[in-house]
Order: C-alpha cells, then structure tokens, then sequence
C-alpha cells in the first residue's frame, strides 16, 4: 500500500513539473523568426494595414517588425480545451431535449367511457 502511494506520488509531482516546465518554456522563451517581417502601415483612406507582406506604394506610417515563430500552445492548455470541449458536447447531448423519443402514452388513444 505504502510502494502505490509512494509511486503515485513522485508520478503525480513528474507530471506536474513537466507540465511547469512546458508552459514556462512556451511562455517565456518565445523567439523572434528572422524570417519573418509584420508591416504595418496607413493607405491614402486613412485605413490602418497589418500584414506580413511590403505596403503598396504611397503608403504612410509604415512600421515593420520581425515576427515569432508558431508555437503550439502549453499542454496544460491542450488540456483544458479539450476538457471544455468535451464538457460542452456532453452537456448538449445529456440537456438537449430529443426529437426521436416519442410519448407512449399518446400512442394509445384514452377513452373515458371504456371503464363505464
């Protein structure tokens, strides 16, 4: 009993420091791409452009920026979303009233005067 528990344990706090380190790593030490170039800029109708492609000609106040690589989001936010997800399908199925359950009781007519 004491060998379960002691190896639930030091599982569970594996678990939870990989899960630390995950979200720490993917948050934290995001990298500028030097591939990738953000502009931003004004055109001639005042409109505000953000894109990862050069401005047109004539346009104002443009602004460029290097961008960060794509990263998939911390497993402990995997997680989660999937929880919900999993949660709100459940729920639609268990509380959505089902159109194929009929009444039986309205199958058979009731007629008061049989009993008389």
């Amino acid at each position: 009993m004491q060998k379960a528990l002691i190896i639930i344990i030091v599982l569970s706090v594996a678990i939870g420091g990989y899960l630390g380190w995950d979200w720490y790593a993917k948050t934290t030490k995001q990298e500028l791409e030097p591939g990738i170039t953000l502009y931003f800029w004004t055109d001639a109708k005042g409109a505000k452009h953000f894109s990862d492609t050069p401005p047109p000609e004539g346009a104002k106040d443009v602004y460029t920026d290097k961008g960060y690589k794509h990263i998939k989001p911390p497993l402990v936010v995997i997680i989660k979303n999937k929880g919900v997800e999993f949660y709100k399908k459940m729920k639609k199925k268990l509380f959505s009233p089902d159109k194929k359950k009929k009444n039986k009781t309205s199958a058979i007519p009731f007629k008061s005067d049989r009993f008389l």
